[in-house]
């Protein structure tokens, strides 16, 4: 009889208990034992998954553990849960957790959901971890030239939506947004004008300049998307 719905390992740990009791737990088995423990109705397991994930989250091993529950959470309670924890976790120290390379591992699902968060870091920061993530994933991926623009397009227009560009500066989004080519330039503009209009920012009249620039040379029959390499 095969068993799919977990892993060799968790099963492993699972058995030690039933036989005996009690079984170690690590930050990186609590993802499929608090499953295994939901579905085989173990409440006294998967309290102590709780408590101990409590205890011992760590930057270092957050972004495993999401990746670990990305075939659970929708499944089951608990990892939901225990997504929520670990992303609550994750808002205060989310400029660690860009700078790991687990993070760029992570699905697109995981890297939207953790943006969503109230993440206590600048907008621009974010953005530069969006477009770290995308270029890698671009990059793995492989495949054409074309394709990889396309994906890499798509890709940002997805994990931006919830980016809050008036939280960034024009001289950010000039010298940084704009050159990275991961947004449209009619919506930069559309933030320039509104930081202007709104008193939020002293606009430089050469940053509305460069901008308008950019889109004359997008309408033109040279488009800047046919250029782009994505620094791959």
């Amino acid at each position: 009889f095969t068993i799919i719905e977990f892993e060799q390992d968790t099963l492993r740990i699972l058995l030690d208990y039933l036989h005996t009791g009690s079984c170690p737990l690590t930050c990186t088995s609590i993802p499929g034992l608090i499953c295994a423990a939901e579905h085989y109705d173990l409440p006294e397991l998967l309290q102590a998954c709780f408590h101990h994930a409590k205890q011992f989250l760590r930057i270092e091993v957050v972004c495993n553990m999401l990746s670990s529950l990305e075939n659970y959470y929708w499944r089951y309670t608990s990892a939901s849960e225990l997504v929520n924890m670990i992303l609550a976790f994750v808002e205060t120290r989310a400029v660690q957790v860009f700078q790991i390379p687990d993070f760029m591992q992570l699905s697109e699902s995981m890297v939207h959901m953790m943006m969503a968060r109230n993440l206590e870091v600048a907008e621009i920061t974010k953005f530069e971890a969006m477009l770290a993530w995308a270029k890698n994933r671009v990059k793995t991926k492989g495949g054409s030239k074309v394709d990889s623009r396309v994906e890499f397009r798509c890709i940002m227009e997805r994990l931006t939506r919830e980016l809050k560009l008036y939280r960034i500066s024009p001289q950010d989004l000039i010298k940084i947004v704009l050159p990275s080519k991961a947004i449209k330039n009619e919506r930069i503009l559309e933030t320039l004008m509104f930081q202007a209009n709104s008193g939020m920012y002293r606009i430089n009249d050469s940053y509305l300049e460069a901008c308008q620039q950019r889109l004359q040379k997008q309408d033109s029959k040279f488009s800047e998307w046919e250029s782009f390499d994505y620094g791959l």
